[in-house]
């Protein structure tokens, strides 16, 4: 029987989340270690996070060990949901709820939400995102191509958000933004 292999990420307040490897990655990607940094700088006490498209639910997991109040991520992959729910047995937590399905089994208004999928999705899926999120409230979107990254941000521009950081990386990009109106 071929064995779990465990990835550590350290986190700046001390904690360590463990990841099993599964349907996607173990944090090492660029985009995933960019979210992990915006997280690690955000005052997540009391907070109601959200990860769109949650993989291994490695972002689910930094923001609940990171002091969040609640968390919830989705992703449409079973086996990704699968490892995701393993991860946070592995990891103790109880506030990270993990729901296998598309953005309409989502219901509820967040104050950050963390996206680090395809950039066309991103903009499919703007209104969903806009919806959920408090007035106020902070948006990571990453795994966005660097060609890409104009259009995705003139298109949440549009939406009524403020691009708070913009971070280029080798092939990626991550952007912060911050919702500012009933655009």
């Amino acid at each position: 029987m071929n064995e779990k292999v465990i990835h550590n990420i350290p986190l700046r307040n001390g904690k360590t989340a463990q990841i099993y490897q599964g349907a996607f990655g173990s944090g090492e990607h660029e985009t995933t270690r960019a979210c992990i940094k915006h997280l690690e700088t955000m005052s997540l006490s009391g907070k109601k996070v959200l990860d769109v498209g949650c993989g291994t639910g490695i972002l689910g997991i930094c923001a609940s060990l990171l002091g969040a109040k609640d968390v919830y991520g989705y992703d449409i992959s079973w086996e990704a949901c699968k490892t995701a729910v393993e991860c946070n047995k592995l990891n103790n937590i109880s506030d990270y709820h993990i729901i296998c399905g598309f953005q309409d089994c989502i219901n509820g208004v967040f104050d950050i939400i963390f996206a680090n999928i395809y950039f066309d999705i991103l903009i499919d899926i703007s209104g969903f995102i806009k919806d959920s999120m408090a007035n106020g409230g902070l948006l990571v979107l990453s795994g966005i191509p660097i060609e890409f990254n104009y259009d995705v941000r003139a298109h949440y521009i549009k939406c009524g958000f403020e691009v708070i950081r913009l971070q280029i990386h080798e092939d990626f990009s991550t952007v912060l933004l911050k919702k500012t109106s009933e655009v």
